[in-house]
């Protein structure tokens, strides 16, 4: 299996998995399961990771030394992400609940964990 396809399978199972058990919480809590765009989240942080793994695994002869920037690049990306998609609605009543904020922060970790992975994985070779 080339390194492409191994790094997308583990962001989507790190990821799916990540789902699982930020729901069973909610459940156990009595939460909302689908409430705080949760669904939107997990989509939006795995379709940014997966742009970014492949542009760094991709990145031309001459750009090898930059491979950092672009993963900067790719927070950054994550960031506005955030603010375009969620923060207006989170702020709506004026305070960012705990569950407004694990929504959209547990996905954004784990992909930012498994990113940083297939990053060090790539450049230790």
């Amino acid at each position: 299996m080339n390194d492409l396809l191994k790094y997308i399978l583990q962001i989507v199972v790190a990821c799916l998995v990540t789902l699982g058990i930020h729901m069973l919480v909610l459940f156990l809590m009595d939460k909302p399961l689908f409430d705080n765009q949760i669904i939107t989240a997990y989509i939006g942080n795995v379709i940014i990771a997966l742009l970014m793994v492949i542009a760094l695994l991709n990145v031309p002869e001459t750009l090898k030394n930059s491979r950092g920037f672009l993963f900067l690049i790719g927070s950054f990306l994550k960031f506005g992400f955030f603010f375009l998609a969620f923060y207006s609605n989170f702020k709506a009543d004026g305070v960012i609940q705990r569950t407004e904020f694990f929504a959209f922060f547990i996905p954004y970790s784990v992909a930012l964990v498994m990113e940083t992975k297939c990053l060090i994985d790539r450049l230790s070779k």
